[in-house]
């Protein structure tokens, strides 16, 4: 059943602990059973996968950059922009997320998840394309099914700019970290998502085929068949936008002095 609601109702905050439950509700509705990647690694039909991906969730929202569009008149959470910084010491060293992966996850379906985000993350390196040591990364976008359409993820994506710009600039301090980020960035994988993506003017940066991502492939020798879990949708999309200039520009490319992209 879907919902109408004002726009002027819908408010995007920064996470708070106070709305942990409700921002993983929007996962468990939501994500965990309609993203292609959950749905291609089971974890729309593993729970303990998922309470493995809420752990990895809730870790990254205390980090401080992750948003919240929240229902004022009900003070209920429609939607979510798990957002993480990145930074480049992380990139020469083992990965915050590999490092999660060896230590945290507890199923084949979490771990096939992060396997896919670490596989796509080395497709494309940022920090060397671009001669930047951090980026804002939009891990996961999601917003309740019944409020679709009524633009909460691009909200949430053009308030992650903002919250990007300002932590550039020394606006907005984070107490656990002096990271100010210089590109955000987003892996957009359904369609839904990269069109967000297209309206607001992310620049587009690499197309990957879901098809090279393979989830409990085995061979059958009683019955010699072949049996592929596939990631279900035909492609995964990097945007980038830019945060180089004295604005992120949308869609372009600023001239700096070096180099100049989820």
């Amino acid at each position: 059943m879907a919902f109408t609601i004002a726009s002027r109702d819908i408010e995007i905050l920064r996470y708070e602990d106070r709305y942990r439950h409700q921002s993983m509700e929007v996962l468990r509705r939501s994500f965990f059973l309609h993203e292609s990647v959950c749905i291609g690694s089971e974890v729309n039909i593993t729970p303990q996968a998922q309470c493995d991906l809420e752990l990895l969730c809730t870790e990254v929202a205390n980090r401080g950059v992750t948003l919240i569009a929240r229902h004022s008149p009900t003070d209920t959470i429609l939607g979510v922009a798990f957002n993480i910084l990145q930074t480049l010491n992380q990139r020469d060293a083992n990965s915050y997320f590999e490092q999660f992966h060896d230590s945290k996850c507890t199923t084949d379906s979490s771990r096939s998840v992060l396997n896919y985000m670490i596989a796509m993350d080395a497709k494309v390196n940022l920090f060397e394309m671009y001669n930047v040591s951090c980026v804002l990364d939009i891990m996961y976008l999601s917003t309740l099914p019944a409020y679709a359409g009524h633009g909460i993820a691009t909200k949430l994506v053009e308030q992650s700019i903002q919250l990007a710009e300002d932590l550039k600039t020394g606006k907005t301090v984070l107490n656990s970290s002096n990271s100010r980020p210089q590109l955000i960035s987003a892996l957009f994988s359904s369609r839904i998502s990269q069109r967000v993506g297209e309206k607001i003017g992310f620049q587009f940066i690499k197309e990957v085929p879901h098809s090279e991502f393979i989830f409990r492939a085995f061979v059958d020798v009683s019955f010699t068949a072949h049996t592929t879990n596939y990631v279900r949708s035909e492609h995964a999309l990097m945007f980038l936008s830019n945060l180089f200039g004295p604005w992120w520009l949308l869609g372009k490319t600023i001239p700096i002095t070096m180099d100049s992209k989820k």
